[in-house]
């Protein structure tokens, strides 16, 4: 069974969300952070050097965001009664993917269209974990 496992990590993910209308038929993305992110995500797949999956796939993406400052005591512990993992503040899940698929397309599969099965979450990081993401691409058996 063909998968492809890697991490994006040091980089913020970015939702992939609305485009500007520039003149000319052309569309470009509205937010500055989604070309960088899709680069780190496409080099981290590049990286694995399988060919892309041609049937159809589950992938499992799992974001990490820096814990705002908030949920600390000024001594740097994490304050009681703080989410552990839950982020609800910003970055619409559904866009993180989006972003995410696309950049994956051409490399870990033809096209995001091949994605029949989606777990995505987006949490806080842990102490020590940089901030990225954990995409799992599995080849399903038709």
């Amino acid at each position: 069974m063909t998968s492809f496992k890697f991490s994006v990590n040091g980089i913020e993910a970015a939702p992939q969300g609305s485009k500007k209308y520039i003149g000319n038929g052309r569309m470009i993305e509205v937010s500055k952070r989604v070309k960088p992110w899709r680069e780190a995500v496409k080099r981290e797949a590049i990286k694995i050097k399988q060919p892309a999956i041609t049937k159809a796939c589950y992938v499992e993406a799992t974001f990490r965001f820096k814990r705002p400052k908030a949920h600390y005591y000024s001594n740097g512990s994490l304050r009681t009664g703080s989410p552990r993992n839950v982020t609800i503040r910003r970055n619409d899940l559904d866009k993180l993917v989006r972003s995410s698929l696309d950049a994956l397309s051409g490399i870990t599969f033809l096209d995001d269209a091949q994605v029949t099965i989606l777990t995505a979450k987006k949490r806080y990081c842990e102490e020590g974990e940089q901030v990225g993401a954990d995409i799992l691409v599995v080849a399903l058996e038709e």
